[in-house]
């Protein structure tokens, strides 16, 4: 009877939880507007208070595909540029690469439980590499490096194949994520300055334990940078609800981000020690509730960059 009873009750849970995604998409389906460009179907949406708390409560999945794409354009704009960009993909796609052997080579070991990305040379397997491929031609200074494999996987999830690498170009382009990858990590060593300081900043025992302990961000946060929170630091469905942001925001709101994480579990880092951290740090991180996590890195980013905190900090690490 006791099995019964729990199997009811989480059925009811799930309906109630469909509920909510149904009456979500409906209030996200009012706020588009749709429209036509270059033979495909858009929506656009008014950049207005209302619309950042919808991102930052998590965009329906339904919804996440234009919303993204919205994001990732700054509106919608340059789309012009965008039938020029499937034009040179599928010239690039005709092109040899250096780097398709270590394409090859991790994409297997990219996102590997996904139904999509489970069968080898399946079709979005195929996809994947098409993508790394032609972009490491697009890009020649950044070529390919393995972080990229995840954060092109994520698009694939939602995006086809041509729109998949102009939804990676625009990224590029927004966030800055050139100087990320190119040879000596130049953003990606700027993170790990700024990331130090914040924590310094807004969790100062958990920076002082940890620099006791000898743990630097960049033995750590890494993976969490330079894939964008995809190489398996947190669960899916938390990682969706950082990327809704990281559309939004761009790369800066991922150092709140970070600074999120660390206060979820300061209390496991100030218990531990070097070895017992770094194993901590180095798996999934889990969020239990992801509202009230994304409220945590709205706080702390709307704060930042009321006082511009990011642009002096990237000042300073100049000035070194």
């Amino acid at each position: 009877m006791q099995e019964s009873s729990d199997q009811a009750s989480g059925s009811d849970t799930l309906a109630k939880i469909k509920a909510h995604e149904v009456e979500r998409a409906q209030k996200w389906a009012k706020m588009a507007k749709k429209q036509e460009k270059n033979g495909e179907v858009l929506h656009s949406f008014d950049w207005s208070p209302k619309f950042v708390k919808r991102v930052y409560k998590g965009i329906p999945d339904c919804w996440r595909r234009d919303a993204w794409y919205f994001l990732a354009t700054s509106g919608l704009k340059g789309l012009n540029k965008d039938a020029a960009l499937k034009q040179k993909y599928e010239h690039l796609l005709e092109m040899p690469s250096s780097h398709e052997r270590q394409i090859d080579l991790d994409i297997p070991r990219t996102m590997r439980d996904h139904i999509m990305l489970r069968e080898r040379y399946g079709f979005g397997q195929r996809v994947l590499f098409n993508v790394l491929r032609a972009f490491a031609n697009y890009d020649e200074e950044v070529g390919y490096c393995q972080g990229m494999s995840n954060i092109v996987a994520t698009l694939v999830m939602y995006f086809e194949e041509e729109k998949t690498f102009t939804m990676l170009v625009h990224m590029f382009q927004k966030c800055n994520l050139h100087n990320l990858f190119i040879q000596g990590f130049p953003a990606l060593v700027e993170s790990f300055y700024i990331q130090e300081r914040l924590l310094e900043q807004h969790l100062p025992k958990v920076a002082k334990h940890m620099n006791n302990n000898d743990i630097t961000s960049s033995s750590y946060a890494t993976r969490w940078y330079i894939t964008l929170f995809t190489g398996g630091i947190v669960n899916y469905h938390t990682l969706l609800r950082i990327w809704d942001v990281l559309h939004m925001c761009g790369f800066d709101v991922l150092y709140y981000v970070a600074l999120a994480l660390m206060k979820t579990i300061q209390k496991k880092i100030l218990e531990g020690d070097f070895e017992s951290n770094m194993m901590l740090l180095s798996s999934i991180i889990p969020v239990e509730d992801d509202d009230k996590f994304m409220k945590v890195v709205r706080k702390y980013y709307e704060r930042s960059v009321e006082a511009g905190t990011i642009k002096k900090l990237r000042n300073e690490y100049k000035n070194l």
